[in-house]
């Protein structure tokens, strides 16, 4: 189920393996596989999932519920966070599948990575010229390390935004270790795109056909 969902299992154990989860760990490895398991008897009943519908499937239900419950036994506010961001995660899949999970994702707290390895539709990637320059606003240590994120725009602006604005309030974020980038990318390769809705212009893209990343600003 992870493999379709596209989540990157070491972003998990590795959010699990924190110091700070290890009272909670078990409980929230549990909360995992019960969350799966209601996805899967979803897919297996046959349901048709109405994505118009203000009425949760049972599987978001179940999901919700289970950690309604958890959050009441767990003893630390980091342990909540975690359980809520894969609580997100789980809802999204069920309510919409990748689609949703992909373009919902969280990026303000920890959340489970994921990963496109094909193309998600719909997109509207055939409004991209055949060539275009896509922008990432970003932490120093990406061009560094060559490790970039998927997800990046074809707006300039909205670029600098995520790299000097939308995370100013979170503990981590120091301006000094923020940039952009940008790079030439290939509209037959693009994984998903986005230019119409909430303004951010999002381009995913493979990564391991990204060349010539430079820093813009």
């Amino acid at each position: 189920m992870t493999e379709e969902m596209m989540i990157d299992l070491n972003s998990i154990d590795l959010r699990l393996d924190d110091h700070r989860l290890e009272d909670a760990k078990e409980d929230l490895e549990i909360a995992i596989a019960r969350f799966i398991e209601a996805i899967i008897n979803q897919i297996n009943s046959g349901e048709v999932r109405d994505i118009y519908s203000f009425e949760d499937s049972e599987a978001e239900k179940f999901i919700n519920s289970y950690s309604v419950g958890l959050s009441k036994k767990l003893t630390s506010d980091f342990a909540k966070e975690t359980l809520d961001s894969l609580r997100h995660a789980f809802v999204s899949f069920a309510f919409n599948g990748l689609h949703q999970l992909f373009t919902r994702q969280e990026n303000e707290v920890w959340y489970p990575k994921i990963v496109l390895t094909k193309e998600l539709i719909p997109n509207d990637k055939e409004t991209l010229d055949e060539e275009f320059l896509i922008f990432r606003g970003c932490s120093k240590s990406e061009l560094e390390s060559g490790n970039f994120g998927q997800s990046w725009s074809t707006c300039e602006n909205c670029a600098t935004e995520f790299a000097f604005k939308h995370y100013a309030s979170q503990d981590w974020f120091n301006p000094l270790d923020r940039i952009v980038l940008w790079a030439t990318y290939y509209r037959e390769n693009v994984l998903f795109s986005n230019q119409t809705d909430f303004g951010e212009y999002e381009v995913a893209v493979n990564t391991g056909l990204l060349d010539d990343v430079t820093q813009y600003k």
